[in-house]
């Protein structure tokens, strides 16, 4: 009876303590009390995101690789496209210089600047430079109707670069001033020089992918659509040009005027010398291109050696 007593009254109050447990919100088995890590890391976490105005993620996330990763790949593609653009411009400023030095060598126009010229003999109320315009404008209008929907909104830059072009062609005829050839032989060497810097010119318009200058232009939409090589898809468009050029002559002057033996020379050769540089272009990114692949090729190398050292010790 004395052990029933006992053993009844550690009962109750064994009761008693888990009513008052549950009642205070404690949980009698220790493995269902919260974990002192999870809960108070969770707590701080969030006291700490409160006392900062915005969440610890959003926080590091302004300092974290990815975003500052993303952050150099926009710099440096801002700063190839800026490339690209100014070498653009240069070789269109070349092209304008190479001109100049074919119209000095005074052997006749370059073929894409033929027509103009001959127009402007015939129309004298209307300036060489008004013509070329026209002319500009007329060579869009035919990638228009070669590209269709492939031509891009983006070629229409062409006609302020043609204003830019014409420009550049005043300036560099005014720095040449009265240098001109003595002989006919120093003709034909001013002749080569001037085909010489306008081949040069064209490859760099080429090479920049951006906006090319309306002839080139005309020419690259025959490739896309052909496959031929520039190169000879240019020598076919200035002999076009040159026949053009003399079909206006006899039309509008009665007699051929602005075109010569040296508007021939430049239309079958001009493209050869593009070809030229081309190659010469694609030899120098192929040797470019390896030597940056054995660049990382070395730079790796250590780093196989270091390892296959220490999985043998």
């Amino acid at each position: 009876m004395t052990e029933r007593k006992i053993n009844r009254g550690s009962e109750i109050r064994a009761k008693g303590k888990s009513m008052g447990r549950e009642r205070s919100g404690v949980s009698a088995d220790p493995s269902d009390r919260p974990s002192p890590q999870a809960g108070g890391l969770k707590a701080a976490s969030s006291a700490e995101g409160v006392r900062g105005g915005l969440p610890p993620s959003t926080e590091s996330a302004e300092g974290s690789p990815a975003v500052l990763a993303e952050r150099s790949l926009t710099l440096r593609a801002a700063l190839f496209l800026t490339g690209r653009i100014a070498l653009m411009l240069a070789g269109i400023a070349v092209m304008g210089l190479g001109i100049d030095i074919v119209v000095k060598a005074d052997l006749g126009n370059s073929p894409i600047s033929a027509t103009p010229n001959v127009l402007s003999i015939g129309f004298t109320m209307v300036s060489f430079g008004t013509f070329m315009l026209g002319w500009q404008c007329f060579l869009v209008l035919v990638q228009i109707a070669l590209l269709r929907r492939e031509f891009r909104l983006v070629d229409l830059w062409q006609i302020p670069i043609s204003v830019f072009f014409g420009v550049c062609i005043d300036a560099f005829m005014a720095l040449l001033g009265p240098a001109a050839p003595t002989s006919y032989v120093a003709s034909w060497l001013w002749l080569a020089g001037g085909m010489a810097v306008l081949a040069l010119g064209i490859v760099m318009t080429v090479v920049s992918g951006t906006v090319m200058n309306c002839g080139e232009a005309v020419v690259q939409a025959v490739v896309r659509k052909t496959g031929a090589r520039f190169g000879t898809v240019k020598v076919g468009f200035d002999l076009a040009c040159a026949a053009l050029a003399c079909l206006c002559a006899f039309l509008f002057v009665g007699h051929l005027a602005g075109v010569r033996e040296g508007t021939f020379v430049c239309a079958a050769f001009t493209g050869v010398i593009v070809n030229v540089y081309m190659g010469l272009y694609g030899k120098m990114r192929d040797a470019a291109r390896a030597r940056s692949k054995a660049r990382g090729e070395s730079a790796a190398d250590p780093l196989v050696q270091r390892g296959s050292v220490s999985s043998q010790e």
